[in-house]
């Protein structure tokens, strides 16, 4: 396949120095004595010049030598084809204009190699007809043939049967410096083996995929077992819209550079029915690697989605129905070698249930932001099991801002935090948390603002003030009082009561204050509402919402001050928070920090380090749940053992003949996993 690659490349070669003058001449540059000229018309073609490798049978030609051929006129019915094994050949368009009621009207015979050229100034046109086309495409590769595309005029495909450009099984097609419209019933450009984009501005509008490398492994008869669809872009201008997706690779996807406006399925405000087909921004059945280029992707489903994704250079604005970035397996944002602080990684999250989702996501570098309605940042992946020792959020560095309707950072395993700046929000209210882990929430570095889980481990300390109410006070681990039930609640001598209106981080704190201009919220979240979150829980399992205990609501200024009243940090609010959770270089183990709420001192607490003093998620859930059925079933016994009975937990039952009261303190936890699932189905929480 490499070397059909470097054969189409040498053709290209030739087919210059042929006719040094084909992708920028006018015309008149062409004459017999440099190619051969070969024009159409309704009743046929004619041909003179150079070259003689070449077959007319009225207006079918075909091209059965090495030559340049300078196509023109216009054809309602006729057809070129490069014959089986023949290479060397260059076709120039040169205001073509060429339909065929039949068949593909050009077609580049097996094992064959040709360059398509569009002559500058030009436009042509090529059209099949619907219903009446053998090779299903208006411009066909067929079985280890090699196209590359090029120019600087402009090319109009009209795919009216099924695909507009495609190429059959080991087949390889490169599109470079092209005006390329592509208007396809099925796919737009495809091809089974490779294909590659290295420049040129391409628009297409597909009613399946709009670029395609997919291999026909399920052919009854010729299942193509060798094809890898793979799909490389260097560059270009795509301005891609499909009824599926909008890039689909079934092997790797790479892309180093260009500029993509992707919309996949009328966005990501389209209802998808759950048997639906996959309609993606982009996708990969292996790797989805992208080092550069500017994305702009609305899609109906996830906007990346791969077996396992890179993202290291780029400006991304994502809006989806579903995940921004998803990875089966492993999500790399940034690298772990190089900086990204120079803004040469972007990611804008408008819209997404998810935003970034994979068994492990390592976050290197960065500027991020996220709003998703449901989880930001998820390691899971249902197809492994609710809990495996591969799921794990790393944070290295970069730059995140979180705004999410249910968990901010949500791990079925570890949280590790060694770097970068995370702000992050998510639901107050029963089940969900800004930081959710059902592992060890490992805390060695960088800068953390948010609420939920405290840190269970690490090397770096952090304060933590207040509680979710139904929580039923302090936790373990340094967690200070709330409002109205904390001692100290008087601003430290020379707190500045009046926090930053804006929002934006302090710029005069001494140390440990991340830039003004680093945590923003985006600029274009869903509904047109500048960083506005997503509609957020009313709450679980029948009015299990807390109001905050720290009077935080959506708008409050959050700020952390130290002993001495500097201002380490200031956030603007997204909605409730029953409790403050703060870390940076700057936070001293054993000193006291002080949380104000629009100037006014709510909480301080003394700085710790994560011993695995603090409860974990899957036990504060489970401590949630016991309270709520305890609430919803008066002594609970009736209930908890009628559902573990019928969910085979026989076994536990003395466990959960327990009082209410026992159960609040959290014996249920007792029981395990399973049985904690069951009781939060059975009381409608989630």
């Amino acid at each position: 396949m490499k070397r059909r690659l470097l054969s189409a490349l040498l053709a290209a070669g030739m087919a210059a120095s042929l006719l040094p003058t084909v992708a920028c001449a006018a015309p008149v540059s062409y004459t017999e004595e440099n190619a051969t000229l070969i024009a159409f018309s309704d009743t046929g073609a004619a041909a003179s010049g150079q070259y003689s490798g070449y077959e007319i049978d009225g207006t079918a030609v075909s091209i059965t030598d090495a030559g340049t051929y300078v196509l023109s006129g216009a054809c309602a019915d006729g057809s070129v084809t490069v014959k089986k094994e023949v290479t060397g050949v260059t076709l120039v368009l040169n205001g073509l204009e060429l339909s065929s009621a039949s068949t593909a009207p050009i077609t580049v015979g097996k094992a064959a190699e040709a360059s398509l050229l569009a002559a500058a100034g030009s436009e042509n046109t090529v059209a099949d007809s619907a219903g009446a086309n053998d090779e299903s495409a208006a411009i066909k590769v067929k079985t280890g043939g090699t196209l590359t595309l090029g120019g600087t005029g402009a090319l109009t495909v009209q795919g009216n049967d099924k695909n507009g450009i495609k190429g059959a099984a080991e087949a390889s097609i490169t599109v470079d410096a092209l005006t390329l419209a592509i208007d396809a019933v099925d796919d737009g450009l495809s091809c089974d083996d490779e294909l590659a984009i290295l420049g040129g501005a391409l628009t297409i509008t597909a009613g399946g995929d709009a670029v395609k490398a997919s291999p026909d492994a399920d052919d009854e008869t010729d299942p193509d077992t060798v094809s890898q669809g793979d799909i490389t872009i260097s560059g270009g201008t795509l301005t891609l819209v499909s009824a599926a997706d909008g890039i689909q690779a079934d092997g790797d996807l790479t892309v180093t550079g260009g500029s993509f406006d992707i919309t996949a399925n009328g966005g990501h405000e389209t209802a998808l029915a759950e048997d639906a087909s996959s309609c993606k921004g982009m996708k990969a059945g292996g790797a989805l690697t992208v080092t550069g280029g500017s994305f702009a992707i609305d899609s109906a489903d996830d906007a990346l989605h791969a077996d396992t994704v890179s993202v290291t250079g780029g400006s991304f604005t994502l809006a989806t129905g579903d995940d921004a970035v998803h990875a089966d397996d492993a999500l790399t944002v940034g690298t772990a070698d190089a900086a990204t602080e120079d803004g040469t990684l972007e990611i804008r999250i408008t819209a997404s249930y998810e935003g970034l989702e994979g068994t492990t996501v390592d976050i290197y570098g960065g500027d991020i932001d996220i709003v998703a309605s449901d989880d930001g940042v998820n390691a899971a992946n249902s197809d492994i099991g609710e809990r495996s020792d591969r799921f794990a959020i790393n944070i290295h560095g970069g730059d995140l801002y979180i705004d999410a309707g249910s968990d901010g950072l949500d791990s079925n395993n570890d949280i590790n935090m060694t770097g970068g700046t995370v702000e992050v929000y998510g639901a107050d209210a029963g089940m969900d948390v800004a930081i959710d882990c059902d592992g060890t929430f490992t805390l060695s570095g960088g800068t953390l603002f948010g609420a939920g889980m405290t840190p269970t481990a690490g090397t770096q300390a952090y304060v933590a003030v207040g509680s979710t109410a139904s929580f039923g006070g302090g936790r373990p681990g340094g967690m200070g009082g709330g409002r109205g039930g904390m001692n100290g609640g008087t601003p430290p001598d020379g707190a500045d009561a009046a926090a930053d209106p804006s929002g934006g981080r302090p710029g005069g704190a001494d140390r440990g204050t991340p830039p003004a201009d680093g945590m923003e919220p985006p600029d274009n979240a869903p509904d047109g509402a500048a960083g506005s979150a997503p509609a957020r829980p009313d709450g679980m399992g029948g009015g299990m919402a807390p109001e905050s205990a720290l009077g935080i609501t959506e708008g409050s200024i959050v700020t952390i001050q130290d002993g001495a009243g500097n201002t380490l940090y200031t956030a603007t609010a997204l909605g409730s928070m029953s409790s403050v959770i703060f870390s940076s270089a700057a936070v001293e183990e054993g000193a006291t920090y002080t949380v104000l709420v629009d100037g006014e001192a709510v909480g301080d607490a003394e700085a710790v380090l994560g011993t695995g003093g603090g409860m974990s998620s899957a036990d504060i859930r489970t401590e949630q749940s016991a309270a709520a059925l305890a609430a919803a079933a008066g002594s609970g016994s009736a209930g908890m053992v009628k559902y573990a009975v019928s969910e085979g937990l026989r076994g536990s039952v003395d466990t959960l003949l327990l009082s209410a009261d026992a159960a609040r303190q959290g014996v249920v936890r007792a029981i395990g996993e399973k049985a904690a699932a069951a009781l939060r189905l059975l009381v409608g929480l989630q």
